[in-house]
């Protein structure tokens, strides 16, 4: 009994310690990798306020300071995802410009999926922004770009991740 005791007290003031210790932060997800837009939902939903929201899937790494994210939906005739997907062939275009990188629109950078809905709004840089339409019942071309905190800027391809695709767009 004697010998097991003191080994039992040790055992005890060893958890003792762990317990009161600082709380070690918790282990990242793994190693960086670069950001993924891993599906955007194949419909854009415009409501009665003027304004439409986008449900994205993403992941990204490296966490939220320096992150960016650039949506944009665009709305006409002329308007493909693949040679007429400036805004010049749009007569209608949304985007998360009024309101970059801030409450909902802001980018959580943790290496989890991240399924989120994204507000745009009527692009006040669009060049027909004062004469343009609201979106309306029909397709779109939806632009999701999204950069996370190892980007540099414009011309570099690290940290960065799109997805360009048409959407039906319902009104509710």
């Amino acid at each position: 009994m004697r010998v097991k005791l003191p080994a039992a007290l040790f055992a005890a003031a060893a958890l003792g310690a762990i317990a009161v210790s600082p709380v070690a932060a918790a282990r990242p997800t793994g190693a960086y990798q670069q950001p993924v837009v891993n599906w955007v939902q194949p419909t854009v939903v415009a409501h009665p306020d003027g304004t439409a929201t986008v449900h994205v899937q993403y992941t990204c790494y490296g966490g939220n300071a320096g992150t960016h994210v650039y949506i944009g939906v665009k709305q006409g005739p002329e308007v493909n995802a693949t040679t007429n997907t400036s805004s010049q062939f749009a007569q209608t275009f949304y985007s998360t410009n009024w309101n970059p990188d801030t409450g909902g629109n802001a980018l959580t950078c943790n290496g989890h999926k991240v399924n989120q809905l994204f507000t745009v709004q009527p692009d006040s840089f669009f060049w027909n922004a004062a004469d343009a339409p609201a979106l309306s019942k029909g397709k779109a071309f939806v632009q999701v770009c999204i950069f996370d905190s190892t980007n540099q800027g414009e011309n570099d391809p690290n940290g960065f991740a799109f997805d360009y695709s048409m959407r039906k767009v319902v009104v509710d």
